[in-house]
């Protein structure tokens, strides 16, 4: 497996901060595109997004690091499960935007938050909404060679790993896969995460991991919380997972690469572990 974890950058070089991830022990870098105008290092504009995908490609290349996801933020504010298809359009846009960036920086998944259940959308239009959504943008993922990856959010929808199972498979498709984040499992009281492997199994395109402690109800680093990490390594192996362990975790306050190389020390220790 590689390790991984979602670009932060304090720093106002692209380059140099990339080259302290790689420096500390990653193997690659999942970053986020926002729809901020303002032009930051390691994050891609909406409006701007081949651009600052280029950009990036270049830095990334430089620092001999690899890009191997993008994060869709923007969907939170423009659901693919909305009522109002001009915002659901809008949702698509963006996905159809993040694959393009994918292409460029040789990203091989968009994570993508499948829709929202809400007050006014409920559940069974919510999932009617997503699989009609997902379905559109099934066949340009697979035209950029890229996958969609469903990720388990705290977004009321696909609550279990039999409903995300089923979902997945509902569109016979390599390229909707699930992007399971063990932590999310417990933070979200949805089961145990090495449940989520085994029933997910090949279905599992990418894995995020941060660690949640029941007893203070917060997410936290790793080995700090009540995730059972041996079990959850050893369904990953069984089900022939080999992809990335990317850590979603905020720097430290202060000395953040201290917190680069402490994670990344971590993943290899879980990645090494029998």
């Amino acid at each position: 497996m590689k390790v991984g974890m979602v670009l932060s950058c304090w720093m106002g070089d692209l380059a140099e901060q990339l080259a302290l991830y790689r420096k500390a022990g990653f193997d690659g870098v999942e970053v986020r595109i926002v729809e901020e105008e303002r032009q930051a290092p390691g994050v891609l504009r909406l409006n701007h997004v081949e651009e600052d995908a280029r950009e990036l490609a270049e830095a990334a290349e430089a620092a001999g690091i690899e890009v191997h996801s993008i994060m869709c933020s923007p969907l939170w504010r423009h659901p693919l499960t909305s009522l109002d298809e001009a915002e659901r359009r809008t949702g698509l846009r963006i996905v159809e935007k993040a694959l393009a960036a994918a292409e460029i920086l040789g990203a091989t998944a968009v994570l993508v938050v499948p829709g929202l259940v809400t007050e006014d959308v409920g559940y069974e239009v919510a999932m009617k909404l997503a699989r009609e959504s997902i379905g559109e943008l099934a066949a340009r993922a697979e035209d950029r060679g890229v996958i969609l990856a469903v990720e388990n959010v705290g977004n009321r929808l696909l609550l279990s790993p039999l409903e995300m199972r089923d979902f997945v498979d509902s569109f016979n498709s390599d390229y909707v896969r699930a992007y399971l984040d063990v932590g999310n499992v417990l933070l979200l009281r949805q089961g145990y995460p090495q449940d989520w492997v085994r029933i997910l199994g090949r279905r599992i395109a990418k894995v995020h991991v941060k660690d949640y402690d029941s007893r203070t109800r917060s997410v936290t680093y790793l080995l700090q919380g009540d995730v059972n990490w041996p079990e959850v390594m050893r369904a990953l192996r069984e089900v022939g997972y080999d992809d990335y362990l990317t850590a979603e975790l905020p720097p430290y306050r202060f000395f953040p690469e201290k917190m680069l190389a402490d994670t990344a020390s971590t993943l290899r220790l879980l990645t090494s572990a029998r």
